[in-house]
């Protein structure tokens, strides 16, 4: 009575196949969320206050994304000896942020110069609460869609390393 049948050792697939998912799912959706975060306040203060700083900023991010996931993730295996879990989360994070935090800094060019910001920052509004409660939540929509749109990018990428057995 299994729906996919049964494995040597009298297993149900399915129930194997969706706790595998279930794993997959929630690594992915944390991930998504940690890198949310991060590059809210990363492109947010390289988007707000741009000139030296964002160049500075823009050098480290293309830094971090110029090294391949492969590479970080055989590093992190080899020489780190944690859960397969961690070493995820932390391959995962310290190369996905980066892509978001680009995201939100292009959000933040082309709101900054608003008329309502304009107009808040001439009120005598603080630099963080025009980030966060004027420019951030215009740009919400575009950050959460490109967010949504890597977990199953990660998924994807966490099946291919299981196949490959790094992980």
């Amino acid at each position: 009575n299994f729906l996919f049948g049964a494995n040597n050792f009298g297993k149900d697939l399915f129930v194997c196949l969706a706790s595998g998912a279930r794993f997959s799912f929630i690594l992915a959706i944390i991930v998504s969320s940690v890198n949310l975060f991060v590059c809210a306040i990363y492109g947010s203060i390289e988007g707000y206050y741009g000139g030296k700083l964002d160049i500075m900023m823009e050098r480290y991010v293309e830094l971090l994304s110029s090294i391949p996931f492969m590479i970080v993730i055989t590093l992190l295996k080899y020489h780190l000896n944690a859960s397969h879990i961690l070493i995820l989360f932390i391959a995962f994070f310290l190369t996905g942020w980066t892509g978001m935090a680009g995201r939100t800094r292009m959000q933040f060019y082309r709101f900054k110069n608003q008329e309502y910001v304009l107009a808040a920052r001439t009120l005598g509004a603080r630099d963080t609460r025009i980030m966060f409660k004027h420019i951030f939540p215009n740009g919400l929509g575009t950050i959460v869609t490109r967010c949504a749109l890597v977990i199953p990018s990660m998924i994807y990428s966490e099946t291919n390393l299981s196949y490959l057995g790094i992980i």
